[in-house]
């Protein structure tokens, strides 16, 4: 296990016991609550590929590849690392290309990382 997937467990870890960080994987739908399911999968230099799978508002981070993942990602570590200490977030590392949303949608991406910051808020 790298250390990106080590602070990214640590802090959905929390993100699975702060209602409000889980409230951000609901999504209105029609005037009802729908549970928002996502998998992102993580192919990051210097780390073992890992993935996060966000269900029933819980997410959990799994080691390997997901061949099928909604969201692909690569890039550097160190964007994952600095977004888990509050020092960056998805959308400033993905400007800078560090990150590379290599499938799916980037409003997607961001929506993990307002869960992110709730966390990180909460500490």
């Amino acid at each position: 296990m790298g250390i990106a997937s080590e602070n990214l467990g640590k802090v959905i870890e929390k993100m699975n016991s702060l209602e409000k960080a889980q409230a951000v994987f609901v999504t209105d739908i029609g005037g009802k609550p729908v549970d928002w399911e996502m998998t992102f999968q993580f192919n990051l230099d210097n780390e073992d590929p890992f993935y996060v799978v966000i269900k029933e508002r819980k997410a959990n981070l799994v080691q390997g590849t997901l061949i099928d993942a909604i969201i692909i990602m690569s890039g550097d570590n160190n964007a994952i690392i600095r977004i888990c200490e509050g020092k960056g977030d998805f959308t400033h590392a993905i400007s800078r290309e560090q990150i590379t949303v290599e499938k799916g949608k980037v409003m997607d991406v961001i929506r993990l990382t307002r869960a992110i910051t709730i966390v990180l808020k909460s500490r």
